[in-house]
């Protein structure tokens, strides 16, 4: 399906059950149900669909595009493209109150496989910009995000839920509450491996990773200054590795929303090459377990930090790294172990 040059502007009269009793409806533009199809505009600012006004409120919620199947065990699509686009939910002409799990400018779900999604613009959603969910019967697999932006979106601007072997590379959020999550659910111990990275990504938000248990970030820039109660990269029962990435928060947030990073539950995470500044660098608390190797970190509350009010069992592991500021900050209970870290030696002006 080819869409040419313009502005569409789509009202969202279909309405779509997510839940197999039939409740949590989400209205949409484009309904893509039962199938697999391929969907190409002329180009970014070339083909824009935008969200008709008026159209969200918080008891008639919209997902722009939905493509899913239709009945809770109907699998969704085995192969699927969107691209050379972008998709304005009109954001400022909506009642735009919080956003509510699921809303989108493109959500999928069901069990479905080979979703291509690039060259893409998404802006002004009142919920996450991309969201390839877990709703219906199973989860994405084998999916890639590549050249997409997302904007001024009122939850997150990529969100992948219980993917498994898929990735998101080359992309940017802006002005989001959340620039990139990448969810998982609690039977994150017992299920296979998750797979799931995300490459060269760009943002000023919060990256989360939530209960994955097998994830890479590579050369991420995150830098969390501007942002409003943003934790840096925050990892709850993740395991995984950030590799070659910048990491930055608010040195003057002398609190956790200042922080590079936050590290909890049973975590374990290993940093190589990175570089670390916030008021905190790596913060690992609970029972999480952080390996940090070639790095370096720049934190005035603490660059090795274990601090919570509630009682920890972490560990914090460093190897050649250089650090500035404060070195490590120690709570009873964690652990600290370093090989041949230094001090970063400032020349006199």
């Amino acid at each position: 399906m080819n869409i040419g040059k313009g502005l569409y502007v789509l009202s969202a009269p279909y309405a779509v059950p997510l839940y197999p009793n039939g409740s949590n409806i989400l209205y949409c533009c484009i309904p893509v149900i039962d199938k697999s199809m391929h969907i190409y505009g002329a180009g970014v600012d070339e083909t824009i669909i935008q969200l008709a006004p008026n159209q969200r409120n918080l008891s008639r919620l919209v997902a722009m595009m939905i493509i899913r199947g239709s009945g809770p065990l109907s699998p969704g699509y085995s192969d699927f493209t969107v691209a050379n686009l972008t998709l304005d939910g009109n954001r400022a002409q909506q009642k735009d109150d919080q956003p509510q799990d699921g809303e989108a400018l493109i959500l999928a779900g069901s069990k479905r496989s080979n979703g291509k999604y690039y060259r893409l613009k998404l802006v002004n959603s009142h919920g996450s910009g991309i969201y390839l969910g877990n709703n219906g019967s199973g989860r994405e697999r084998d999916a890639v995000v590549f050249s997409v932006v997302a904007q001024n979106c009122g939850a997150e601007g990529f969100m992948l839920d219980t993917c498994h072997n898929s990735h998101v590379l080359d992309c940017a959020a802006w002005h989001c509450r959340e620039g990139l999550c990448l969810h998982g659910n609690n039977d994150w111990k017992s299920r296979s491996k998750d797979q799931v990275s995300a490459t060269k990504f760009q943002t000023d938000s919060q990256i989360t990773v939530w209960q994955v248990n097998d994830f890479t970030l590579s050369e991420i820039n995150m830098d969390c200054t501007p942002a409003t109660d943003a934790y840096g990269l925050v990892v709850r029962d993740g395991t995984g590795q950030v590799r070659r990435s910048v990491l930055k928060n608010d040195k003057a947030k002398t609190d956790s929303t200042g922080g590079a990073t936050y590290i909890y539950e049973s975590s374990r995470v290993l940093f190589d090459d990175c570089q670390l500044e916030g008021f905190f660098g790596i913060h690992a608390v609970g029972r999480s377990h952080v390996e940090a190797k070639n790095c370096r970190l720049v934190a005035p509350g603490g660059c090795f930090c274990t601090t919570d009010p509630n009682p920890v069992q972490s560990t914090i592991i460093a190897e050649n790294c250089v650090w500035s500021g404060k070195k490590v900050v120690l709570q009873a209970g964690a652990a600290f172990l370093e090989v041949e870290c230094v001090e970063e030696q400032t020349t006199p002006a």
